[in-house]
This record gives C-alpha cells, sequence and structure tokens, in this order.
C-alpha cells in the first residue's frame, strides 16, 4: 500500500514513471502495434500522410542536395522506408529493439539499404556529417527541457553547414484544450497494455509553462505496480524560435504540420524546417 501511495502522488514535470513504455518488454507487441496500426489512438499516420510528409521533404530538401539523413526516433521504419525509395541515404535511430528489428527485416524483404540502430537519441552521437534530421510526430515535445538542448545540440554537430531540421510540436492551442481528468477501473479483457487483469489508475493533469501529463498506475493482483508517464511540452513559435536560436538554428519557415499544410493561429500543432547557422 506504501508503494502505492508513493506512485499516486504528483510527480515533478518530466520525472520518469517506474518503467518506460517504449521500453517495457511486456507492452513491446502493444508498442510496435501502435506504430502499425492507423487505427489506435497514438498510432502513426496513415501511409498516405506519410506519403504527402515524404513528397514535402522531397521539395525542401531534394535528394540531389540533401541526400544523406538522419531519422531519429524512426520507430518501425514507416518514413524510413519511403525517404530510402526516393534515393535518400537514411539512417535510422530509435531505443526501441523490437522496433528496430521490425524495420531491419523490411527493409531487407524490400531490398532498402538502411542503417538502423538502437540507441537512446537523447546520449547517440552523431559523429557522421548530414544533410537533413527528422524529428517528426512531436517527438520533440515529449522531452525534458534539458534532454531538448542535448538533442539539438547532437543534431547540430552531426550536420553540415547549411543543414535543414524538419520538427514538429504540439501548440498552445492544443495545451489549452487538454482535459485534465482522473479515472479508475478494472481492466477488461481486451485491455492493449496487459492480458493479466489489474486496476487501472489513469490521471491527466496540467502543470505549468504549458506541460501535460498523462499517467497510468496498472495495480496487479501479485501486488506488482506499473507506472508510465507521457509528458509533453506545448510551443508557441517564439518559445521554440528562442530554443532553437540558442542551439545554433535558424527557423526558416512554419507549417501546420510535416506534409508542408498552411500555419494556421489555432492548429493543434505544427512544424518547422530549421537551418544550420
Amino acid at each position: 500500500m506504501e508503494n502505492l501511495l508513493e506512485i499516486a502522488k504528483n510527480p515533478e514535470p518530466f520525472e520518469p514513471g517506474t518503467k518506460e513504455i517504449w521500453l517495457d518488454p511486456d507492452r513491446a507487441d502493444f508498442v510496435l502495434k501502435s506504430h502499425l496500426d492507423e487505427n489506435l489512438p497514438g498510432g502513426s499516420r496513415e501511409s498516405s500522410f506519410i506519403d504527402e510528409t515524404v513528397d514535402f521533404i522531397n521539395k525542401v530538401a531534394p535528394v540531389e542536395k540533401y541526400r544523406k539523413v538522419i531519422d531519429l526516433g524512426c520507430g518501425p521504419g514507416l518514413y524510413s522506408q519511403k525517404l530510402a525509395t526516393k534515393g535518400y541515404s537514411v539512417v535510422g535511430v530509435d531505443f526501441n529493439k523490437n522496433s528496430i528489428d521490425y524495420a531491419t527485416r523490411e527493409a531487407k524483404l524490400k531490398n532498402l539499404s538502411i542503417d538502423y540502430k538502437v540507441e537512446d537519441i537523447t546520449d547517440f552521437e552523431i559523429d557522421n556529417e548530414f544533410d537533413l534530421a527528422l524529428m517528426i510526430y512531436q517527438l520533440y515535445s515529449v522531452f525534458s527541457p534539458e534532454d531538448r538542448k542535448k538533442i539539438l545540440n547532437n543534431i547540430h554537430r552531426g550536420l553540415k553547414p547549411g543543414g535543414l531540421v524538419l520538427l514538429d510540436v504540439l501548440s498552445e492551442t492544443s495545451f489549452e484544450k487538454f482535459e485534465q481528468n482522473l479515472m479508475w477501473g478494472l481492466s477488461r479483457k481486451d485491455n492493449p497494455l496487459s492480458d493479466k487483469k489489474h486496476l487501472g489508475l489513469y490521471a491527466s493533469m496540467k502543470y505549468p509553462n504549458k506541460v501535460t501529463l498523462q499517467k497510468s498506475v496498472l495495480v496487479f493482483g501479485d501486488g506488482e505496480l506499473v507506472n508510465y508517464h507521457y509528458w509533453n511540452q506545448y510551443f508557441g513559435i517564439e518559445d521554440l524560435e528562442k530554443e532553437v536560436n540558442e542551439a545554433g538554428f535558424t527557423l526558416e519557415k512554419v507549417y501546420a504540420d510535416v506534409n508542408g499544410g498552411d500555419y494556421e493561429s489555432k492548429c493543434e500543432f505544427f512544424a518547422v524546417v530549421l537551418k544550420k547557422k
């Protein structure tokens, strides 16, 4: 009971849970399925959107000039594969081995030469010169300010002069719409997180400085407790521009999304193209 009471406390911003869901072997199948099943909430974009994104990338960073690409947080390689078919030389990086193993198998089946690496992008040192770095599907938003600074500095070091970055983030509008709630209940047989019977405690909370937490606690009959934290930082354009400027980038242009849609002030997320100074 003491452990449950401790886990139930409100954590400090970006404090980790007892486990990282993306690395939990008991949730490996769920994580991979969330990438591949377009119908799952939080899953990857539909294939048509990914196609549009790759076409947009080829427009702002044509393969003739920006051939060498690093795809940070590549997951099962959905974007990396399509970029490779366009002629880009792609390195895909993700800390989820299950996703990288899947991506590697798919690349082999499709006869695509993609260099996949199992690495944590907050620690992985980019020691080659790249023309373009990708960090998409609002991945940048899940990291703490300290880790965002490390990632940007690492990307800056790994890019050639004039190299580009495409990333997208959650917006202030999305933060305003975020609903706080508390729920609990016994698991159903089709619960995606575990087929073992458990009590689930779920919380969605807003923090100062445009930060939110979605927290899940699973309480199993044998006393096992699992606690996942999913943090997000929300940005205004000026907020993001300040961060990237400090890391040595200029913000070249703002878009509604990573397929190049026109930006509007009420977008729930937005994408930017950055350029190494």
